[in-house]
């Protein structure tokens, strides 16, 4: 996917939204090296085991004080 498609870094911080793991290649550059990447798992039909896993940032959910920068905002993206 072109890279103006990708979601942007600001909004993706934010936590407000979550991306399939099947659209991984919009998940901004650099997030898969950030502790603050992670996913959650939701099941759709756990007797067939149809899994599903969802990408989304934690920098929001976590306090501010002695927390550690993101490197995206280290870069100052």
């Amino acid at each position: 996917m072109p890279e103006h498609n990708k979601v942007r870094r600001e909004e993706f911080r934010t936590g407000s939204l979550s991306l399939p793991a099947s659209d991984a290649d919009e998940v901004p550059s650099g997030c898969f090296a950030c502790p603050y990447l992670s996913y959650k798992e939701f099941s759709m039909n756990e007797a067939e085991g149809l899994f599903y896993f969802y990408y989304y940032c934690t920098y929001h959910a976590l306090e501010r004080s002695g927390q550690e920068l993101p490197p995206c905002l280290i870069e100052g993206n």
